[in-house]
């Protein structure tokens, strides 16, 4: 029995993730002889079905061997063996999709495989939004999507995640740009990949050829049918990371092959084969083989193994700073109207101190310290502080030489700038506002 399978099931699983309540297998004991049918079955499988036949024939030929050696003799949980077969069957491919996976023990175990699939997948998906983690406009007018795994659009005619996906789109669709974060993303669907690519080509692209041992090729095109919202005109950055794995591999691939993306973060992990599971419940077993390659149309190549090159390298956690800047340039260089520029400019101060943190010791911090007004500033706690008029006294943090923002996050509206004269001596302060005129003071004191 064979049903089509998430990419990133047995890719998650062979990456270290934990098994969910209920899947455990650990307390399950094996003889030799279910051992050996156990380890029958996965080459016998491997070999009849795995994309690129000569490695599967090599893999099962690796795995019998390691059983007549007793390789498998002291593990006793079908778990364990589970990840020992994994171990031996990738270092032999070098394929992170293909490997065993323990079947689970829960309150649906006498269920078919598939009924029990589908029903733990969709009531997980919907608690988890479907994969969309988080849709945001960013100052600016800058569109975010956090997306962690690409889910059914739709399944067994019903919708899934098909109308979670539009709204996504309809949110930014007025956004001058638009970052997607697959950071956290561990693959999935390829319906959901394409169906946010539609969105963001004019018209249909064909972007990549399937190799299919059985089916022969197939090219792989976006759609015409998400005409509404398309965002194909506007600059699109996606996030990666050294766990962003298959789907959300195959999404910042295509882009980046079709010059429709700007990549930045991390190499990805490098996991390109489409997969189907194979539930061989008598012996306690679900089998993963990739049954299919993708691969560029033009250039042939895939990122099995590879992964997928950032256009900007930089460490993931401050690939989302990198690209909120780079989007945020982008919107000022198009000559925004003075309430855009406002908003952009205010948004552009804290990305740029994200990404360059500054640091200042007390006797930087003294520099400014004096009164300015009915305004004044102290240092404490080596923090620097601000009053008005014996009220309330509130912490700044330093955003950048001479810019500070305010600690209490009720003051987010409002920045500090100091002023200097010609001699460079600290000479006013100047309070910018998010939207609002700013305001001048001199220093009139110490």
């Amino acid at each position: 029995m064979s049903s089509s399978v998430l990419l990133y099931v047995f890719c998650l699983t062979s990456l270290g993730g934990q098994p969910q309540k209920g899947t455990e297998n650990k307390t399950i004991e094996l003889d030799v002889a279910t051992k050996a049918k156990i380890v029958d079955k996965v080459a016998e499988t491997v070999t009849e079905k795995y994309v690129f036949p000569d490695i599967g024939k090599k893999v099962a030929d690796h795995i019998r061997k390691r059983l007549k050696e007793k390789a498998y003799e002291s593990i006793t949980s079908l778990d364990a063996l589970a990840k020992e077969l994994t171990k031996d069957i990738q270092a032999i491919s070098h394929d992170l999709h293909m490997g065993v996976i323990a079947r689970g023990k829960g309150p649906m175990r006498n269920a078919p495989p598939e009924v029990q699939w589908s029903e733990r997948y969709l009531k997980w998906q919907r608690f988890q939004n479907y994969g969309f983690k988080k849709v945001d406009r960013l100052l600016g007018n800058v569109g975010f999507i956090a997306l962690d795994e690409f889910v059914f659009p739709e399944m067994d005619g019903k919708n899934v995640a098909k109308e979670t996906a539009k709204a996504a789109m309809t949110m930014i669709k007025d956004c001058y740009a638009l970052i997607f974060d697959l950071r956290d993303n561990f693959g999935g669907r390829e319906e959901m990949a394409l169906l946010l690519l539609s969105y963001l080509f004019e018209k249909p692209e064909h972007i990549l050829t399937q190799y299919n041992r059985e089916k022969g090729n197939k090219e792989i095109w976006t759609s015409a049918d998400e005409e509404g919202d398309k965002v194909a005109d506007i600059p699109i950055y996606i996030l990666t990371s050294s766990h962003t794995v298959s789907g959300g591999e195959m999404f910042a691939f295509v882009l980046k092959n079709r010059k429709r993306a700007t990549i930045i973060g991390e190499k990805t992990r490098g996991a390109a084969h489409k997969t189907h599971l194979t539930f061989v419940p008598e012996l306690g077993i679900n089998i993963a083989i990739p049954y299919s390659a993708m691969v560029d149309p033009v250039k042939g190549t895939d990122w099995e193994g590879k992964g997928v090159e950032p256009d900007i390298a930089i460490p993931a956690e401050k690939a989302k700073d990198m690209a909120y800047k780079m989007a945020l340039d982008h919107i000022l260089e198009t000559k925004p109207n003075r309430m855009e520029r406002t908003e952009v400019e205010w948004a552009m101060m804290e990305v740029e101190a994200n990404l360059n943190p500054a640091t200042l010791d007390a006797a930087a911090l003294g520099e400014y310290v004096g009164i300015y007004g009915k305004r004044k500033i102290a240092v404490a706690e080596s923090s620097l502080t601000y009053q008005r008029e014996g009220g309330t006294i509130y912490k700044l943090k330093p955003m950048s030489k001479d810019l500070f923002a305010f600690e209490n996050e009720a003051m987010f509206y409002v920045r500090i700038r100091f002023g200097r004269d010609d001699s460079g001596n600290i000479n006013k302060i100047i309070l910018l506002y998010d939207v609002s005129p700013s305001q001048e003071f001199a220093k009139t004191g110490k």
